[in-house]
């Protein structure tokens, strides 16, 4: 037998060997999986590593020891989504809502396995890092990508802008943290360079060579294409809009046909007018936006009203604008702001409110239950009367025979009865439930700002959140300053 086949014997046979102990860790895993649903299979195959004789029981000891706690990883899509990008929102959203998310993404990246629990512990011994201005606020574009991704995403963009090159692509990209969309945009911004030099980066395009070709698209890239169709659809139809408007306005003013406003009294198409519901005084948009504007944002007179009654000036006119055209009119930040100001006088009590917008939310554990407490003292009162007056000497007369000690204890218990002040305790204990059935923090439904609210001092709740921070710092620095404004005057 030669010496190239005993090798080959051997290559053969360390294959073999480590694909039969591959095979066992795989079904190892599978079995603390069951054990422990929802766990880091990378954490279990590490900590296997560690034991060559019954490594699943042992591994199950030792997280039985540390209280049955394992690495759990974050529910996510798997087919628009990562393990990674799940653990960095749970980091970047509920964890550190204050911290840089590139500084979260840098340190996921370092760790295989249990990434929540190493960044945590990582930051937590570092006890700063860099804050974001965003805060609780986390893109999508800001996640952690593919290499599949990466690859589809530049490739799409040298065939969008075959004029920019490719170098200059990648440089974009690389800011953007591989985003396409967020790519497209700033190259898009960026322009060629002017005429020959389109032409000069079509001709290195032509004879550059091909990128990695993909069967399929990935999920993600192909959902922003659609969005920036989407947004392509939604810009030539304003353009449609802008063009028609423009034709309608040139035949009223072909055929003299125009309708006065009965508020700033210029010329209007019948399109750009809108009618109270009586149907006899017409206004144009404009006037109606700066109406409600001022009702708003100025004065503040429109603020609640369920209906906006007609603003025509000539007469008294007992309509009002209509609800539905009113929200085709304005523009969302003011349409918004007048839905705001239907609930403000709502619930006062019982509202949970965002401390950044105006989110709020319908507390029901917060409901006024004064007049059943003051019943139900007045109930344990009586009781207590009857216990004092009735039961208790009757009680003490059989303990006095026996001994003399005893005496004592009716005057004590009737002292403690009348001073204690039962509807101040149960509004303790209301409090305490209260705030254990709604917890400590409100999270933000609102997408524009998802703020985390601390319920107790009504500030935004960070990372390692205390409590009328700002305002303990505010004292010990006015403090510090009185101090020091003393010695100036001792010294001097």
């Amino acid at each position: 037998m030669s010496i190239h086949t005993i090798k080959n014997r051997l290559h053969r046979s360390a294959d073999t060997n480590s694909m039969l102990i591959s095979n066992k860790k795989d079904k190892e895993v599978e079995q603390l999986l069951e054990l422990f649903p929802n766990g880091d299979a990378e954490y279990f195959r590490s900590c296997l590593d560690h034991y060559s004789n019954d490594a699943v029981e042992r591994v199950t000891e030792k997280i039985m020891e540390c209280g049955g706690y394992y690495p759990q990883i974050p529910s996510y899509d798997p087919v628009h989504d990562n393990r990674l990008n799940a653990c960095l929102r749970l980091l970047a959203l509920e964890i550190f809502p204050d911290c840089d998310i590139g500084f979260l993404r840098e340190r996921v990246l370092r760790y295989a396995c249990a990434h929540v629990e190493h960044v945590t512990e990582e930051l937590l011994k570092l006890a700063r890092w860099p804050e974001r201005l965003d805060y609780g606020k986390m893109d999508r574009a800001e996640g952690i990508h593919g290499q599949r991704y990466k690859d589809q995403a530049q490739a799409q963009l040298v065939k969008d802008f075959p004029q920019i090159w490719k170098s200059s692509i990648q440089a974009v990209l690389a800011e953007n943290n591989w985003d396409y969309l967020k790519s497209h945009d700033q190259l898009q911004a960026m322009g060629s360079g002017g005429f020959w030099q389109s032409i000069k980066n079509l001709w290195t395009h032509w004879h550059a060579s091909h990128p990695r070709q993909y069967g399929e698209c990935d999920p993600r890239l192909e959902s922003q294409l659609e969005t920036l169709a989407q947004r392509k659809r939604e810009t030539q139809a304003e353009h449609d809009v802008r063009f028609a408007k423009r034709l309608n306005e040139a035949e009223y003013d072909r055929q003299q046909q125009w309708i006065g406003c009965d508020c700033c009294y210029g010329d209007r198409t019948f399109e750009d007018l809108l009618f109270c519901s009586q149907a006899t005084h017409a206004f144009c948009h404009d006037c109606i936006r700066h109406y409600l504007s001022e009702g708003l944002f100025g004065q503040g007179s429109l603020r609640g009203q369920a209906r906006i009654g007609c603003i025509a000036s000539t007469e008294d006119c007992g309509g009002w604008l209509p609800t539905l055209s009113l929200q085709r009119v304005l523009t969302a930040d003011v349409w918004k702001a007048y839905e705001q100001s239907q609930l403000e006088g709502c619930f006062p009590q019982q509202r949970i409110q965002c401390c950044a917008c105006s989110y709020f939310e319908w507390d029901e554990s917060a409901e006024s239950v004064r007049s059943v407490l003051d019943g139900l003292s007045g109930w344990v009162r009586r009781v207590c009367w009857w216990w004092t007056v009735v039961e208790i000497p009757t009680f003490s007369y059989f303990l006095l025979s026996h001994s003399r000690y005893f005496y004592y204890f009716p005057l004590i218990a009737l002292r403690w009865c009348l001073q204690w002040d039962l509807l101040n305790h149960l509004e303790i204990a209301r409090e305490r439930l209260i705030r254990t059935r709604r917890g400590m923090v409100l999270y933000c439904k609102n997408p524009e700002c998802k703020t985390v609210t601390c319920l107790e001092c009504q500030r935004p709740f960070r990372g390692l959140h205390q409590c009328y921070e700002k305002e303990a710092d505010g004292l010990r620095l006015y403090v510090e300053k009185a101090m020091a404004d003393a010695v100036k005057r001792t010294v001097s």
